[in-house]
């Protein structure tokens, strides 16, 4: 497998800095994606496709590579039979489908670009063509034409997906959302693990001194305080108020919650086959927790809805030719040259993004846009990396890797 070492290359609308390389000649003309839509037909070609999964395999790279090594891509990391760059180029083709149609759907939330936004991305894409050397552009099939299209499109999605977030948030109510939070210790029956991880079961007398323990910390006037005088570890738990099932917790343990006020310690709760657990509610209304649970619900009323909107049209993919875009080239970054100035790039970049903050013709939805992180598989990356710098060519970086 073929080696690159890059420097990032800061985009304007995307929240991290990318590194881009690729090698392998495709029909970039060829019809990926054939797309019926009503009585409109619509493609997506080789070459765009291709464009965007080397562009999630390169962050994935940057953060993935050291910790699982250079044949990552052909390893099963899910443990469900197929490789990691298979997933992850299915990952790219449901992205593109919501990214269409998103855009399909501007017009539900009165979401267009403004000029300057238009001309923010323009700018965008010719500064990563500038900045990246011409072999690596070809390497990786970059067009500015493909630049542009991928930033449009996902800040069409950004603006799409939260305008219709917050308009089908408004059937939530505060009830749906209202999450009480507690911390709780555990004194765990189950037995005591050696170093090899051997258990061995314990004696009546040492689970009654558990049980004893529990009972100390559930009439102990600080519970913090008897917690750490006893070394047992305290969790902090969010449960939505009045739930009659939950996935993570025994519901004897939220049963107790529900009949404490804030700031009260339970009595001893015995779970069969784990041990003995004293709990103490910290919010009888956390809001943090509360605002979290809002909008889960509200990312899955979307899911909902796009999935309404995948059903209105017919997307076929020609997994034939899909199969010849490969991750056969690693991306790697190099250091931050010390001679580099990053006041001028940072300034440039931050121009840039201001314009792409700007108006909308519905400014409530572009306001909301910009402060949320977009949820897809980018989200383990896109918060690190935001400096620009230009990518250099791997003939030029022999030490690589």
């Amino acid at each position: 497998m073929n080696n690159t070492r890059l420097k990032s290359a800061g985009i304007a609308a995307l929240s991290a800095a990318v590194l881009f390389t690729g090698c392998g000649k495709l029909d970039s003309d060829a019809t990926l994606v054939t797309i019926k839509n009503g009585d409109a037909t619509d493609t997506i070609s080789l070459g765009y496709a291709n464009f965007a999964a080397r562009y999630q395999q390169s962050m994935y790279d940057q953060f993935l590579l050291g910790y699982y090594g250079e044949d990552m891509w052909s390893q099963d990391m899910s443990g469900k039979g197929s490789t990691l760059e298979e997933e992850t180029k299915d990952g790219v083709l449901t992205e593109l489908e919501e990214q269409y149609l998103a855009k399909c759907h501007t017009r539900d939330y009165k979401i267009k670009l403004s000029e300057d936004q238009e001309k923010a991305i323009d700018e965008a894409a010719k500064k990563f063509m500038s900045d990246n050397s011409k072999e690596t552009i070809e390497a990786m099939g970059a067009t500015e034409e493909y630049v542009k299209q991928y930033l449009e499109s996902r800040t069409y999605y950004t603006y799409v997906s939260n305008a219709a977030k917050e308009q089908l948030g408004a059937d939530i109510t505060e009830d749906d959302c209202w999450m009480r939070t507690f911390t709780y210790a555990v004194f765990e029956t189950t037995g005591k693990k050696d170093e090899e991880g051997n258990v061995t079961e314990y004696t009546e007398d040492e689970i009654a001194n558990l049980k004893k323990d529990a009972e100390e910390l559930a009439a102990a006037k600080d519970f913090t305080a008897q917690a750490e005088k006893l070394g047992v570890t305290t969790t902090p738990y969010s449960y939505l108020k009045g739930e009659t099932e939950d996935s993570t917790v025994d519901m004897s343990i939220i049963t107790a919650a529900e009949a404490l006020k804030e700031g009260e310690v339970s009595a001893v709760i015995e779970v069969d086959g784990v041990g003995y657990y004293v709990l103490k509610l910290d919010k009888d209304h956390d809001e943090d927790a509360s605002t979290n649970k809002k909008e889960s619900l509200e990312s899955e009323a979307f899911t909902k809805l796009m999935d309404k909107w995948k059903e209105s049209i017919t997307w076929k993919v020609d997994e034939e030719l899909w199969k010849e875009v490969k991750f056969d080239t690693l991306f790697k970054a190099v250091e931050k040259e010390e001679t580099e100035e990053p006041a001028e790039e940072t300034t440039t970049e931050e121009t840039t993004e201001k314009k792409t903050e700007e108006t909308t013709s519905e400014e409530s939805t572009e306001a909301e846009s910009e402060e949320k992180t977009e949820d897809k598989t980018e989200e383990k990356t896109e918060e690190s990396t935001e400096d620009s710098e230009q990518t250099e060519d791997a003939s030029e970086e022999s030490d690589a890797n």
